[in-house]
């Protein structure tokens, strides 16, 4: 987890911009049903959008989060910080990590600067096999 989510600003792009934010959020390594080994690489997609650090609260701009287990963020909801929700906050399009072993449902979740979702137009989760 990433601990400089908590040095900054959690008040979001006002909700209008985020419900006029459009783009695709993807897997670019990955897709539904794959197998996986641990530690496994993920790769970051998004199209329509410009990835920039949190903190940075300007229009069309956000970053990733990866979450564990659970699907999409409600829109201009703050997306918690903890094992099951990380946060990408420096811009960062790609990891590797371990996951659960097992059937495992992970999902990208872009958010503006200050954490707050972008919701499901701006999400996207598949399910994983674990080795």
């Amino acid at each position: 987890m990433n601990d400089e989510h908590t040095a900054h600003q959690h008040e979001g792009n006002n909700p209008s911009e985020m419900q006029a934010a459009e783009g695709r959020v993807f897997f670019a390594n990955l897709k539904n049903g794959d197998t996986v080994s641990n530690p496994v690489a993920i790769e970051f997609g998004i199209e329509g959008m410009t990835v920039r650090p949190a903190g940075e609260l300007t229009p069309g701009t956000g970053h990733h989060h990866l979450l564990i287990g659970s699907d999409s963020i409600a829109t201009g909801d703050v997306v918690p910080a903890n094992e099951r929700h990380i946060h990408y906050g420096k811009g960062q399009t790609a990891d590797t990590l371990d996951l659960p072993t097992g059937k495992t449902k992970i999902a990208l979740q872009f958010a503006d600067g200050a954490h707050a979702s972008y919701g499901s137009k701006l999400s996207t989760s598949i399910e994983v096999y674990v080795k």
